[in-house]
């Protein structure tokens, strides 16, 4: 029979998984706390290379996550934002994502709504997470299987009072107030960073963020676990599930405390696109 080993052998990767938790939880504190100091040193301090923002910080942050994550006994290759060497599927069947600075124009200007994030990915698959938002202290943890946690409480912590939608500016704009107002929410919060907005939603402060536009491999890993173990869906623009890997580019994401709420919203904004 197979089932007693491979039972056996997902029983060992979990075990592993919750013994480099607390040393990944360790390393992602420094790296945050680090990047609180640094603003004070000229880590805010970068160039915009498109729409994107490029801190020094992005860098001194990547460096401490290498070093850090060079000393566990894992010895896995290292995806990040911020060396593009490994762009495909050349970190193998196991490797860390990170994102150093998720929300980098957010921490150059002075804002509180970055993080600092990884996952441990196995077969292109998030199988534990930690996102870190140094400004609010909010730790946001999971492992596959294991449920999602923010600061120790399991996720989600409570339901919206009322249908809540949760994007980056200080009220609905374009695409997010069409759906605000077809949709009927009731409320709506202000927030940075892609992960942290995810997270916003897997907490239960929110009920969906839906973003156009493309988004990464290292933006959504981490989250997309801490939302999934906390019991909500994250999708692609167009409605589907994440694939990671390849070319490490998703068109859209749609994150919801629950899965029927994702596709409504998914079947909302694939006609709002045909111009239904």
């Amino acid at each position: 029979m197979v089932v007693g080993p491979i039972c056996k052998d997902t029983t060992l990767q979990f075990q592993e998984h919750m013994t480099l938790m607390d040393s990944v939880v360790a390393l992602v504190r420094e790296v945050g706390e680090s990047l609180q100091a640094w603003r004070k040193l000229g880590g805010a301090e970068g160039t915009w290379d498109g729409s994107q923002f490029h801190a020094k910080a992005d860098q001194w942050a990547h460096q401490l996550f290498e070093v850090g994550l060079s000393k566990l006994p894992t010895s896995l290759p290292v995806v990040s934002e911020e060396d593009l060497s490994l762009t495909k599927n050349d970190g193998g069947n196991r490797y860390w994502l990170v994102d150093p600075i998720d929300g980098t124009a957010s921490y150059a200007e002075g804002f509180a709504g970055y993080v600092t994030q990884i996952a441990l990915m196995e077969q292109e698959s998030p199988v534990l997470a930690v996102v870190f938002a140094p400004h609010y202290q909010d730790l946001f943890v999971a492992v596959k299987g294991d449920g999602a946690y923010r600061n120790g409480t399991r996720l989600p912590m409570a339901s919206s009072s009322s249908l809540t939608l949760i994007d980056n500016y200080s009220t609905p704009r374009g695409v997010a107030a069409d759906l605000y107002n077809e949709l009927s929410f009731r409320r709506y919060v202000e927030c940075g960073s892609i992960g942290l907005k995810i997270c916003r939603v897997a907490e239960g402060t929110a009920d969906v963020l839906l973003k156009p536009g493309q988004v990464r491999d290292w933006d959504l890993a981490a989250p997309h676990l801490i939302l999934q173990e906390a019991g909500g869906c994250l999708l692609d623009g167009q409605g589907q599930d994440i694939e990671y890997g390849a070319l490490r580019k998703h068109e859209g994401l749609i994150a919801a405390g629950e899965g029927a709420m994702a596709r409504r919203v998914a079947s909302w904004h694939h006609a709002r696109l045909l111009g239904k």
